[in-house]
This record gives structure tokens, sequence and C-alpha cells, in this order.
């Protein structure tokens, strides 16, 4: 729901509400030792693509009526597409750039919470029978960062127990061993799904995968003229609803083609339920108003550096990425543990 939120809006009003909630349920979450040194791996790397998001726009330079500086350059010919290398640097240019690099840090700060905070192989247990493959990888990608930053801890420790030097130096030494083992585990992963018939599922109908294939272009052709030949709006329209049934048809094929097998049910409370019923709304509700044009998703820092708009229904839909928050606050506490002494097989026992 973060990415769905963060990706349609460029307003930089809702992309601050979308970040401060991310945040929010990032603090509440239960995480465990590898989780907390993911999300910060990835806080960091969140915080470099915004960085590096600027620092490329500054040394591309930009368009713009507010300009603050001027970077000088080679001059580039106009056949290579537009490319500039120095230039006039704009304020609007950078609040564009920084703009992307917002969505960027939401979108990988959500993806570290929730790596933190779920358990891949529930997350595989509970998906629908037609994502059974893609949730596969998805499965093996969540459970790579953590192991690999938990090699990297463990290379770290072992380098200093040696005495090796630290620093920018033995970053190489550091790295390598990490993903050598990370690589090493997928593929010892791999060939144990294998083994045990994960993916061994038959080919679907040519039907059903002409129907998703035809899909995309659909969907493709559909938004263009909706967007773009407002004409004929209605046959952007229909193209959209052809991609759709032709999407769900294939979904039907192949959760009938996949049989799995499940010792029991993920058990999922009606709380829980609604929260998953209602983020799926408000996807839906995010990319109705974005089609439609209401809510002021869309800002153009271009058009005059004008200050962002603010919806009452934009805000409520970028605040509502926060309702994991809301169930963390109300969720019951974990009930403390109490050990009792085990009785020694010294002791002697009553006999009854």
């Amino acid at each position: 729901m973060v990415m769905v939120v963060a990706l349609a809006t460029t307003n930089p009003l809702y992309l601050g509400i979308v970040l401060l909630g991310v945040i929010l349920v990032a603090v509440m979450a239960p995480r465990s030792g590898t989780g907390v040194t993911s999300f910060r791996a990835l806080l960091v790397f969140g915080v470099s693509m915004l960085g590096i998001s600027v620092v490329v726009a500054t040394i591309n330079g930009s368009y713009g009526d507010h300009i603050l500086f001027t970077i000088p350059g080679p001059a580039v010919p106009e056949w290579l597409g537009g490319l500039r290398l120095g230039g006039p640097v704009s304020a609007e240019g950078l609040v564009a750039a920084s703009i992307r690099g917002v969505a960027i840090l939401s979108v990988l700060l959500a993806f570290g919470v929730f790596n933190g905070a779920v358990s891949p192989h529930r997350v595989l247990r509970s998906t629908p029978a037609a994502l059974f493959q893609a949730s596969l990888v998805v499965t093996v990608g969540l459970t790579l960062l953590p192991s690999s930053i938990e090699d990297l801890r463990r290379v770290r420790e072992m380098r200093a127990l040696r005495g090796a030097p630290g620093g920018i130096r033995g970053l190489a030494a550091l790295v390598v061993p990490a993903v050598v083992g990370g690589l090493e585990r997928s593929m010892q992963l791999a060939e144990a799904m294998e083994a045990r018939g994960y993916g061994a599922a038959p080919p679907l109908p040519r039907h059903a995968r002409l129907a998703a294939a035809a899909s995309v272009p659909l969907l493709v052709a559909g938004t263009w003229i909706w967007f773009y030949e407002l004409e004929i709006r209605w046959v952007g329209a229909v193209l959209a609803l052809l991609a759709t049934a032709c999407l769900a048809w294939w979904w039907r094929t192949a959760a009938s083609a996949h049989k799995t097998t499940r010792y029991g049910d993920e058990p999922l409370s009606p709380a829980d339920r609604a929260a998953i019923w209602g983020s799926i709304a408000v996807m839906g509700t995010v990319g109705t108003l974005r089609v439609l044009g209401e809510g002021a998703f869309a800002y153009n820092p271009f058009a005059g550096l004008a200050a962002p708009e603010f919806h009452l229904a934009g805000g409520l839909v970028a605040l509502a990425v926060a309702w994991p928050a809301v169930r963390l606050a109300f969720a019951p506490l974990p009930k403390p543990r109490t050990t009792e002494p085990e009785p020694s097989a010294l002791a002697p026992r009553s006999v009854p």
C-alpha cells in the first residue's frame, strides 16, 4: 500500500505524511535483532538515494524560472536526447529530485519495516495459489537481506578479533564474503525446493498464457487513450476493462492448475481481515482519484514553483498508510513467560 500511494503522488505534503506514517509504524513495530539491522541498512540506503537524486539533478542542470546557481560544463549535442552536464540549476529541479527521493525513501523504509516484523514463510503460506511462483521469489528476496546483513556482522566481528583494520579499506573484505554467502544459500535453497517439487506445476493452457500476455498491451493502450485522447476516452475505459478480464481469466486458470495443501490456515483476526481489505480499498481509492485528477495528487514544481495544494481526501488517503500503528497500539501485550525450576534427575520422586 505504501508503494502504491508513494508512487502515485508527487505532492510533497502527501509524501511527507506517508514518510511520517512509515516512521511511526517502524517505531511501534516489534523487530528482531536482524530486523533492526536490516531496517538501519535500508534507512542509510534510502537517505543515500535521496542525496544521489539531488546531486544528479545538480550536476545535470535543470530548467526553471528560479535559477539558484550555474555549474560550468561542456556542451552536449542535441541528438543525445537533451542530456546536460552542468548548466543552470533551478529550485524547480531540486524540488522535483527531492520529491522522487522522498518517494523512494518511503518505499524502502516500508520494505524494511515489513521485512523486520513479518515472517516471510507465513507470507508464502498465506498467498493465493495463482501467485505461488511470484510469492516464492519474493520470499527468497525477503530472506536474502537479513541473512546477508547477519553474515556481514559476523565477518566484521571475526576480522575485529583478528586485529584486521576497519574503515573503507576493509569494505571489500566485508562485502565479498557476505555476497558469496548469500549466493551460496540461495543456490542451496533453490536446490532444496527443486528436490521437494516446488515449482513443478504443469504449464498453463495456451489461452491463459495468451490472456496474460494480452493484458499488458491492452492496459497500456487504455491508459494512453484515457490520458491523451480525450475525445475517445470511452475506448480507453473499454480496453482497461478487457485487460482486467484477461487478468481475471488468467488468475482463475492459474489458481485451478496449482494445487496446494496446508497443514493449517494462518490465524487472522477480524481486525486483521478488516485491515487487509481496508488497504485494498485505499489502493483502489488512490488509483481512482489519480485517474480522475481529484485530490491534488499531481504536483508540478516546474509550473512556477507554486505552493502544493492540500485536499482532505488526499490527506486521509496518505494518512491511511499508518493504520498498522493503530493496530499495534491496541494489540494485547505479550504475556510474560514464567519459568519454573525443573526437578533434578537425582531428586527423589514421590510414587503414587
